[in-house]
Order: structure tokens, then sequence, then C-alpha cells
């Protein structure tokens, strides 16, 4: 079969959220006989050979940011995302066309694309993460661009009724569009995720030094939030000796320079592949919490495939029923303190993260890719 993908982002390097689902995905069509054709915007990012690793052809198209697509009924995500050229490739076969977010859906209700099979995948409801955004900002004009994209996603969202059928990354969201969209076909498919098994980094389990992990995209509001909620609340109350470890992308100056103030935490900014890798195989506890249940978060995903550690989560990172078999749940700061201090001394088990990958199977996340295909 051939595909036309269309992605918000060059999925390459697959190192964040959005895009490791992205670029997993095209790697597991092209597994699957698939001859992809993949489209993608750019913005800041070069062309990446190695995507041709995962796609026959690979088109590269500019977004029109700036002031100019800010003032419009449509959002900025969307509008900044409508290369003419983009639909002119489109229209050269009529392939099916897979979406990758709302992001990318300008095209999707044109009438030269009528008779074709398209597909949206749906990483969250959009309109909700940048509400949950926009509460995180401190800046005003942040809050007012974030409020007001959340609106318009709202209302831009009713754009789905063109597609034939919608993947939502989680059972919750599937839900959601399901009785939002009845019309529209509607399945969970979750997310996709390199499923290189953890012994490629070793076999074997280094004891010798405990730590507290927390690793994500250091730039992300979200992201900073949980961090200063963890160095103002969790931190203080822990014992000197418990080392806490945070790692990730672009770790702002000002986040920077607080973690170089406080003795039992580092900071380990943009590592490499294996670096993470390592780092999330021997953490003793990933510590995981969210104040926003939108999508669902790869880190959590990625820490119980690949980490021999425990996951110690709040309520609102737990996507779908099944993950609290998985996880130790702790809401609030004593809560959350009390486990960190319980699980710190618990050893490392090999055996358990054998468990928890099968049980992750069982739920689905296995990178197949039969509900897009039929």
């Amino acid at each position: 079969m051939k595909l036309h993908v269309v992605s918000f982002q060059v999925p390459f390097p697959p190192d964040y959220g959005g895009v490791i689902d992205v670029y997993y995905k095209l790697k597991a069509l092209k597994e699957a006989g698939c001859s992809i054709v993949l489209h993608t915007y750019r913005y800041g990012v070069d062309e990446q050979p190695d995507l041709l690793k995962v796609a026959d052809t690979v088109y590269y198209y500019e977004r029109f940011t700036g002031w100019r697509s800010m003032f419009s009924f449509l959002p900025y995500i969307v509008y900044s995302r409508r290369s003419k050229l983009l639909l002119e490739r489109l229209c050269e076969d009529n392939s099916p066309i897979l979406f990758e977010g709302l992001h990318t859906c300008y095209f999707l209700s044109n009438s030269l694309l009528r008779d074709r099979q398209k597909w949206v995948r749906m990483h969250n409801v959009e309109h909700d993460y940048y509400h949950f955004l926009g509460k995180s900002c401190v800046s005003w004009h942040e809050k007012c661009y974030y409020y007001l994209e959340a609106w318009k996603l709202k209302h831009y969202e009713r754009i789905l009724l063109y597609a034939d059928k919608i993947l939502a990354i989680t059972n919750t969201d599937a839900v959601y569009f399901t009785q939002k969209y009845p019309s529209v076909l509607t399945y969970c498919l979750p997310c996709f995720f390199d499923s290189i098994s953890v012994k490629t980094v070793t076999d074997v389990i280094q004891d010798n030094e405990k730590y507290i992990l927390y690793h994500g995209n250091l730039s992300v509001l979200e992201n900073v939030r949980v961090i200063n909620y963890i160095l103002d609340n969790l931190v203080p109350k822990l014992d000197i000796d418990m080392q806490v470890v945070i790692a990730g992308k672009n770790p702002g100056k000002h986040l920077q320079e607080r973690i170089s103030r406080i003795p039992n935490v580092s900071l380990v900014t943009n590592p490499s592949q294996k670096e993470m890798n390592s780092l999330i195989a021997f953490a003793r506890i990933h510590l995981l919490l969210t104040f926003q249940n939108t999508g669902i978060k790869l880190k959590l995903i990625y820490s119980l495939m690949k980490g021999y550690g425990h996951c110690l989560v709040n309520s609102m990172m737990i996507p779908d029923p099944g993950f609290e078999e998985v996880c130790t749940i702790a809401d609030g700061q004593e809560a959350q303190i009390m486990a960190l201090r319980e699980l710190y001394h618990i050893p490392l088990m090999p055996e358990a993260l054998q468990w928890r990958q099968q049980a992750l199977t069982k739920m689905g996340y296995n990178n197949q890719v039969t509900l897009i295909l039929h």
C-alpha cells in the first residue's frame, strides 16, 4: 500500500513526544510493507537524510510563521502550515493520507481531496492541551496567546468531520472523539516508540549509584513547572544523600543556575540517546509528575519499558486504566515524599522490567499498524 503521511515537524531525531510517535509509526508502516511518501513541515530543523530509512520519498515545507499567520480565525498551528505545494503533491495520486495532528489538517476539508481516504492521528485533545499551557504561563501575553489558540482549536476541531478515521492516542481521548463525532470511525491507537530492548544498553544492573530521575524536554512550560514543584516541595524534605538527576533538552539559564545551587540535585543537559537510555535504565526511581492530564506522556512509556527502577507518578500522569498496576501512584507532597523515601531503598529488580513490558504489550503498546491500514 502507498500512503501519504503529513507531519507537523521533521520527525528526526525522534527525541521528544509527538515526533517519537511519528517516527516509530513510519518505521512500523515501512516494516509492514507500506510505500511511504512523507510530507513534513519544518521550523528551525534541517533536512534529515535518515528519514529515507523510514520513507520512500520525503518532501519538506516551510511554515508561514510570524504575526501574519496569527491574524486569522484559524489556529496559528494550522494556518502556519498551509503550503499549496503540499496540496498539489497530495493530488498526484489517490493513495490514503494520514494527517499527524490537528496541526496538519488545513487541507482536510479541501474539495480536491473529497474522494480520498483521510485519517487523522490525534496526539491529544489539542484545545485542552493549549488551555493547560496557558495556565502554566507567567507572562500575560503568553497566556493570551495560548488561551486564544485554545479557543480557536476548540472551534476548528470540527474539521475532523471530514476525516474517515480518527486515531486517538489514549482510550480516554477515543471516548471523547467518539462522543463528539459519532459519524467518524474512532479507534484508540497507543503511541509508537523505540522498542529496542534495554539490553542494548547493558545486561548488568548497576546498583552502586542510586538516584531519582526526572527527564523530559526542559524548555517545555509544563515540564519546567513540574521541576520547580519538585525543587520547591520535594527535594528540601528528602535526605541529603538521596540524589536527584534532572535530564533533558534545552534547559533555560534560570533553571540551570537554580539546580547548580542544590547539592543533591544534578542536571544533565542535552544528553545523547545512549546517555539518556542509560539514565533511564538504571534510575532507582522515575519521578513522573504532571499537572495536565492530556494525551499520553511518552516519558512514562519509556520509563516503564526501558527502566529497571520504580515508577512514581501522580494520578494525572495515568492515561488509561491498567497503568496503576505497573506504577506507584502518590498524590500530594506528603504521599510523594513518603513514597520516594521508601522506594529509594528497594533494590532494582530485573524481573519487574520484564513484567511491566508484558503488561504494556497486553495494553496495546506494541507498535502494531493494523488499525491504520484496515
